[in-house]
């Protein structure tokens, strides 16, 4: 296993490419970023285990950032793979609107990005380990983003958010 402490400059340059040729089908700018990545290990079992996890990762006092009421988990730990897979290809390659034609993405576009979704997907799991529990973060919203998801991913021994986000 990588070391765990990397993953967010890892896979911010990993998303690089794939950020890339969603701009270039976008009006706007996209991000895909790892927020930082923090030990399961020092937070408590609990009812609201999850959201004490995200907000660990937003760390308020360094970033200033709150996470929202709540998280809302994924029945499947594997399902944030296929929400960011599929927000990837659907929500930037198809619904943003393109400056050459809005309603035509090449097979190969949709493709590439999918290829680049998972490779950053891979590259998440091979530093932190695979997923156990996974679910949608309410907050922390960047200023910059007309859009965004975030989404809290836990591992058996860390907790990072996965931030996607499209601006203008």
């Amino acid at each position: 296993m990588l070391n765990p402490l990397d993953a967010p400059d890892a896979v911010s340059g990993a998303a690089e490419p794939l950020e890339e040729l969603l701009d270039d089908c976008n009006w706007g700018v996209s991000s895909i970023d790892l927020f930082r990545v923090v030990p399961v290990a020092g937070v408590t079992p609990g009812h609201d285990r999850m959201k004490d996890l995200a907000q660990a990762v937003c760390h308020p006092g360094a970033s200033g950032h709150q996470v929202g009421p709540s998280v809302v988990p994924f029945e499947s730990p594997g399902a944030w793979r296929d929400i960011f897979r599929r927000q990837v290809i659907d929500g930037f390659m198809h619904s943003a609107p393109r400056s050459s034609d809005p309603d035509v993405r090449t097979p190969a576009e949709i493709r590439g990005a999918g290829e680049l979704a998972d490779s950053v997907a891979d590259l998440i799991e091979a530093h932190l380990g695979p997923v156990r529990s996974a679910g949608d973060v309410s907050g922390p919203y960047l200023v910059d983003d007309i859009w965004c998801r975030n989404l809290l991913l836990v591992t058996d021994n860390w907790a990072t958010i996965l931030h996607l986000g499209f601006s203008d």
